[in-house]
């Protein structure tokens, strides 16, 4: 346990979330993709907004 605790905290102070990759692991596979595909449509919507802005 003291060793996870170890890989856990130089994990973040490397600035990786934890608490992000627990939430993430709490999803069921088809949620997780779910989830990725809204934030991939997300993400092609701001690039289409910023190209459209840029002219």
């Amino acid at each position: 346990m003291e060793e996870q605790n170890a890989v856990h905290e130089e994990a973040e102070a490397y600035g990786i979330d934890i608490s992000l990759i627990r939430a993430n692991l709490r999803l069921t596979p088809t949620q997780r993709l779910r989830r990725h595909d809204q934030i991939l449509a997300t993400q092609r919507k701001l690039r289409m907004a910023m190209e459209k802005k840029r002219g």
